[in-house]
């Protein structure tokens, strides 16, 4: 009876407290993240990425439906947070805009876009994100690029021939 009395109140407990729903991607062999590194879980509400994560395919969070904040290690070399959403280093490419976000900060840095950063993103959100960075562009005096790579950094560093590798 007593076993039962705590699988209720556990039950409970995470049912009533459902913002506690985190994930931490980090690891001694994780370096590299893709669409195999986190399945589809409606849970999942947050993001942190770790200092050794060194790559991030562009599809990784596309099914995370309720992922509100994505998180960065500051000693993490390659990618960084800002207003809840991930961005390389240099911010100056939007590598994912959380898709249960309903607003952010894009910085004026930012003139490139991921091919998936606004995939499952209200479509409202998706072309004021767009047209922000569009205008950062324009102000910058640089093209607005739309990037078809496959990992971040760049596709030329990724190991794997296929378009959606395992990892380890």
């Amino acid at each position: 009876m007593k076993r039962y009395a705590a699988l209720i109140f556990t039950f409970i407990f995470i049912l009533s407290f459902p913002e506690f729903s985190y994930g931490e991607i980090n690891g001694p062999a994780l370096t590299k993240l893709d669409n195999h590194s986190m399945r589809p879980n409606n849970n999942v509400m947050g993001i942190h990425i770790g200092e050794g994560i060194e790559s991030i395919a562009s599809d990784t969070f596309r099914n995370q439906i309720n992922l509100k904040f994505i998180e960065v290690a500051p000693g993490n070399p390659y990618f960084t947070s800002f207003s809840y959403c991930l961005y390389d280093k240099d911010m100056t490419t939007l590598i994912c805009f959380p898709q249960a976000l309903d607003k952010a900060e894009i910085p004026g840095t930012v003139t490139r876009i991921n091919q998936y950063a606004l995939y499952g993103v209200e479509p409202e959100i998706s072309n004021a994100v767009k047209d922000t960075i569009k205008n950062n562009a324009a102000k910058r005096g640089v093209e607005y690029e739309y990037l078809r790579y496959n990992t971040f950094p760049y596709a030329n560093k990724w190991p794997y021939t296929c378009e959606y590798p395992l990892t380890n």
